[in-house]
């Protein structure tokens, strides 16, 4: 490499063929660890000099103690020099475009603060890999334990997928150095290869002080290396003070100028004494404006004219103080250190002080790192340091760094503010900020906050925006409280605002067994304003069937006590009627008619007002029940709304919420390698974000094993369940006995009735809870058929089939319907059977449900077969086959051609070739390139390097037999 250093060759050696991989196209992430001045800057010096000899980019930042609450300072170093090429449009797009936002110290547009950390991670990832996918690049990060978190939250991202980049990341950490946040660095740093400088051995240290003092006696090296421990920056020093000092270089020499780190105080000390007047405040108005610092800043901070200020900054270069770059950059961060500790804490804070009114008055747009000095400042109750730190508060969150801004808010209220409706909006302003960094302590700020406002429009506007912000981060529970606190003393809340805190409680009520009855019992005294008579359904007996029965004016006059005389007093009119969606949920859970759902739910649809609540859940407490109700294509267009507005604002966590939506409501419609992917990419997102309480994690989850299943894939089902780390459901969750259901279906897949059978009972004892009965949703009952039976308890099972589909035929969902059918025929023989089949292939035949439809085709075809009426059912079985196949249903499909091997046909299919033999992965990548989409389109989409593409599409090539895109359309078809 390019300016070897003394004795680094094995360090220099591993860094090598880091860069080397990163040329091929296979990136890696190094960290060179060791104690302050032992050579990790020289090393990475070396090996971004290698880097450029190759014609690699250079992309460089470096840490500093004082930068630790700098919103994104690294990503912002690293970059700097990138957007002021014209090449920064071109690399600033599509899912990169959020970066242009971190980095920028223009104001905050207005966004989704609680979207905005992930976002600003995402779009950082995909910058700096639109960046090395021109030329790879090497990656510097100096002194790392001194990044900010933001920047660290992206590191670990890009560490995360860095194999797949042409890039080399090499951060250079000190042992022992507190770090901005130890649990992300550690998690950073884990995954690195590390490289560890030793000190100097002796040989290495007596070659690096001949260059520098040729008359140096071996003696005299030897004392050198003692005093220094070879450590290559104290050695420096100490060879230094020989020249200055005109010591003799002998043994005696070193003994007289003393050891240890101390001497590095003492060399500024004394190289400070020597300049003109004026030097000494120079030299700490440096260190206090850290490496960011300008000539003009630095001379105003220090009270000397800026040309006085550039002739002492040349004499401090000649001398080793400063670096040699034009900038007035302290040489070293131990010089910074030994500069810094030198003053008393007093006159650090008087100089912080000065130096935040400094940069606020000359750099009015970006008054977060004028802020930062105010960390350093004493609080004396100034309204200028606390309107500076709400301002650089509200950029840092706006830029996804809502850590940064907890720490700006909480120092402004030890200022502390006069005015106590100030202390009030920054104590909004902080629950905001910790909800929107996943942090501890949000909920409990929020609740004291909101609870201890007088004026019931603030309470109410303080109540919706933290409830909003909580739900989103998946802290149901706690939004529900914040609701109550206003809906239980309403008076003087505006109706509008009244109305849709009234739709988000019910949004987050419905999920939770405990606050489920009061939910329903608002939906129905909402219908029972707005519905009108309708004659009565007959009586039933059974509890499902009751709940059938009900019309709109009939289900509103059940009983409900629970509501509260101030909750009656909710009834507002509110446009645009959000109260919809929390009626659609009642009246979907009780089992209505999925038209007369539709039918409550479709003015939102129809007008997009429940599209444009896209900081809220009630666009997927609607798509849900859409989907419960089969009307799969509204609920895709719900999922690919929020996709779309999610990709178009940079909201990797919508996007995400989109993805497990779609998941849903693919797999009812057969798209099960669609679903997978949906599903996957949804759960990974939420794994990745280490914040997602288990309740929320299932909405992923669940579809997810169901697709596995589907796909024949029990083993990575399992694999799946485990990395989510999850351990039993939680009480009370709506989620919880979805899953259950759904791990049901894979301990039956596994051959495993008892355990299968075990989740089912619990799955209903649950759903009883919540009280729910939708056969589409409460879907236990058809598995359990099937489990009684492997068990050799046919009576229970014949009970279970009849109860089911009593329910499914009073609700009238064809997907519940078909499912219950198939479960009576299992408990049927002969024609008995074959009657239920065909009813059931009837039922399902016309609806969006495929998959459902395929498995009647199939039970119908077995059917057949075994009353050897093999030539009828050859044709359900192949249309079977068909549907499966082209959904990737791959465990239908294989019992269908097995079936229809039986029924004496002889399809002609291999594992090895055609859609069934793809993977999840390589069907989503041929899924866009038949639409159209380009590869580097295709891995913005799926967040997958171009190569990865390439990779995936090679492979399903030569698995369906083709060459080339052309060929595509002709070998795939849609399952929807």
């Amino acid at each position: 490499m390019t300016g070897t250093p003394w004795g680094r060759e094995a360090e220099l050696s591993v860094l090598a063929g880091g860069l080397a991989a990163a040329a091929s196209g296979a990136g890696r992430l190094l960290v060179v660890e060791g104690p302050a001045g032992i050579g990790k800057t020289t090393l990475l010096d070396a090996a971004a000099a290698r880097a450029a000899d190759h014609g690699m980019t250079v992309l460089r930042a470096r840490g500093n103690p004082l930068e630790q609450d700098f919103a994104f300072g690294i990503a912002r170093q690293v970059f700097a020099p990138v957007r002021a090429t014209d090449g920064w449009a071109a690399i600033c797009r599509g899912p990169a475009e959020p970066a242009d936002r971190v980095l920028t110290a223009d104001p905050p547009v207005t966004g989704h603060d609680v979207e905005a950390m992930y976002a600003a991670a995402h779009g950082l990832f995909w910058l700096t890999a639109h960046h090395a996918g021109r030329t790879p690049a090497v990656l510097c990060v100096d002194d790392v334990h001194w990044a900010d978190a933001p920047s660290l939250r992206w590191l670990v991202g890009l560490a995360r997928r860095i194999d797949e980049l042409p890039i080399v990341a090499i951060l250079a950490a000190s042992t022992g150095e507190p770090a901005a946040d130890p649990r992300i660095l550690g998690e950073l740093t884990a995954t690195a290869t590390p490289v560890r400088p030793r000190p100097l051995d002796p040989a290495s240290a007596a070659r690096l002080i001949g260059s520098a003092l040729p008359g140096a006696t071996p003696g005299f090296a030897r004392a050198c290396h003692a005093a220094t421990g070879g450590n290559p920056f104290l050695l420096s020093v100490l060879l230094s003070e020989v020249r200055a000092n005109g010591a003799t270089p002998d043994d005696d020499g070193v003994t007289a100028l003393g050891t240890g780190p101390d001497r590095v105080h003492r060399w500024v000390e004394q190289h400070l004494r020597r300049f003109p007047g004026g030097a000494v405040d120079l030299a700490r108005a440096l260190a206090v404006l850290g490496p960011a610092a300008t000539l003009r800043h630095a001379a105003a901070l220090a009270g000397l004219p800026v040309d006085r200020a550039a002739v002492l900054t040349d004499a401090m270069r000649a001398s080793g103080l400063l670096s040699a770059d034009a900038a007035p950059v302290l040489a070293h961060p131990i010089v910074a250190t030994a500069l810094y500790d030198g003053m008393g804490p007093g006159l650090r804070g008087v100089l912080h002080s000065r130096a935040a009114r400094l940069l606020a008055a000359t750099n009015a747009g970006d008054p977060e790192r004028a802020a930062l000095h105010l960390l350093h400042a004493e609080p004396v109750g100034d309204d200028f340091a606390i309107g500076l730190l709400r301002a650089a508060a509200r950029h840092a969150t706006s830029r996804g760094a809502p850590e940064v801004a907890v720490t700006f808010l909480r120092r402004a209220l030890n200022e502390p503010p006069a005015e106590r409706h100030t202390e009030t909006a920054i104590r909004l302003d902080l629950a905001l900020a910790l909800a929107a960094g996943r942090q501890a302590g949000a909920n409990e700020l929020a609740r004291r906050l909101v609870a201890g406002i007088d004026a019931p429009a603030d309470r109410a506007d303080a109540a919706l925006r933290c409830g909003r912000a909580l739900a989103l981060t998946g802290d149901q529970p706690a939004a529900i409280d914040l609701y109550r606190l206003v809906l239980d003393r309403p008076a003087g809340v505006p109706p509008d605002t009244l109305a849709r805190i009234e739709a988000e409680w019910a949004a987050n009520a419905w999920t939770d067994s405990r606050t489920r009855p009061a939910a329903g019992a608002l939906a129905r005294a909402r219908l029972a304003t707005r519905s009108p008579a309708a004659p009565a359904r007959p009586a039933a007996e059974t509890p499902a069937a009751r709940a059938a029965a009900e019309t709109p004016a009939t289900f509103a006059a059940r009983p409900a006590a629970e509501i509260s005389p101030a909750a009656r007093a909710w009834q507002v009119d509110g446009p645009p009627e959000l109260w919809r969606v929390a009626a659609v949920a009642e009246a979907t859970f009780a089992g209505w008619p999925p038209g007369e759902c539709l039918a409550l739910l479709a003015p939102l649809l129809d007008t997009g007002a429940l599209a444009a609540e896209t900081d809220s859940l009630l666009p997927t407490a609607a798509a849900v029940m859409l989907t419960a109700g089969g009307h799969l294509d509204r609920a895709l267009a719900l999922a690919d709304g929020m996709i779309a507005d999610g990709r178009a604002r940079g909201w990797p966590s919508t996007v995400a919420h989109g993805g497990f939506l779609r998941a849903l409501a693919l797999l009812p419609a057969g798209a099960v390698s669609e679903a997978a992917t949906e599903a996957r990419a949804a759960l990974d997102f939420k794994i990745a974000t280490g914040t997602t309480p288990a309740a929320a994690m299932l909405w992923a989850l669940t579809p997810l094993i169901e697709a596995l299943v589907e796909a024949d894939r029990a083993a990575g089902a399992e694999t799946v369940i485990a990395s989510a780390g999850l351990g039993e459901p939680p009480a009370h969750a709506l989620t919880a006995p979805m899953f259950l259901q759904s791990r049901a279906r894979l301990r039956m897949a596994q051959g495993r009735p008892g355990p299968a059978l075990d989740d089912l009972l619990d799955a209903a004892a649950r759903w009883a809870e919540l009280d729910i009965s939708h056969p589409v949703l409460v879907c236990w009952p058809a598995g359990a058929v099937r489990a009684y039976l492997a068990m050799n308890r046919p009576d229970r099972a014949r009970r279970t089939a009849e109860t089911y589909l009593e329910s499914a035929l009073r609700t009238g969902a064809p997907e519940a319907i078909g499912a219950a059918l198939r479960a009576s025929a299992l408990v049927s023989a002969g024609a008995d059977r074959i009657a239920l089949l065909e009813r059931a292939v009837q039922a399902t035949g016309d609806g969006p449900g495929r998959l459902q439809y395929a498995y009647a085709l199939h039970d119908l075809g077995g059917a057949l077969r075994r009353a050897n009426r093999r030539g009828e059912a050859r044709e359900p079985l192949r249309a079977a086959l068909e549907i499966a196949d082209a959904g990737g249903a791959a465990r239908l499909a294989g019992r269908a051609l097995a079936e229809l091997r039986a029924a004496g046909a002889r399809p002609r299919r291999t594992a090895r070739h055609g859609m069934d033999a793809l993977t999840d992965a390589e069907r989503a990548v041929v899924g866009l390139a038949t639409r159209g989409l380009t590869n580097r389109q295709i891995s913005e989409q799926l967040t997958l390097s171009r190569r990865t593409v390439e990779t995936h599409l090679a492979h399903a090539y030569q698995k369906l037999e083709i060459h080339s895109r052309a060929e595509l359309a002709g070998v795939t078809a849609s399952p929807r």
